[in-house]
């Protein structure tokens, strides 16, 4: 069984806890410093996410066009991202077991490290504060 229901519940959770993490007054300005963009493709439920940290403050859409662009693309089920954000996702071990794959500048993925790390336990407590105990690990 997987983690979200459907595509809406996915874009309720997720898409809704990138934008606000993207504007809030801390984490905002680091996800704008990176100054990239990074679309995240789920399966399973089917899913877009797009991160367009190249304005400040970065801008999310769920279910972008079909011919937006990234200069990240990430590929994944929603269960893995569910783990990532949650901070339980070795993604080296992940990427070597093609659970997760990664295209793009990996240069300008790792200037969002500074940005993600702190973002995980707010993950969880993000879930916790709007009804998605269930969803936490």
């Amino acid at each position: 069984m997987t983690m979200f229901k459907d595509t809406a519940e996915l874009y309720a959770v997720q898409g809704r806890f990138l934008d606000e993490l993207t504007k809030s007054a801390d984490l905002g300005p680091k996800f704008a410093q990176a100054n990239t963009s990074f679309l995240v493709d789920y399966s399973d439920p089917a899913a877009r996410i797009l991160v367009d940290c190249t304005q400040n403050p970065p801008v999310v859409t769920c279910d972008p066009p079909a011919d937006a662009a990234a200069e990240i693309g990430l590929h994944m089920s929603a269960d893995e991202g569910h783990k990532f954000w949650l901070g339980k996702l070795n993604l080296t071990a992940a990427m070597a077991r093609r659970k997760v794959s990664i295209s793009g500048s990996m240069a300008k993925a790792l200037k969002l490290l500074p940005a993600m790390r702190p973002a995980f336990p707010r993950y969880k407590a993000y879930l916790e504060a709007n009804g998605h105990a269930d969803k936490v690990l």
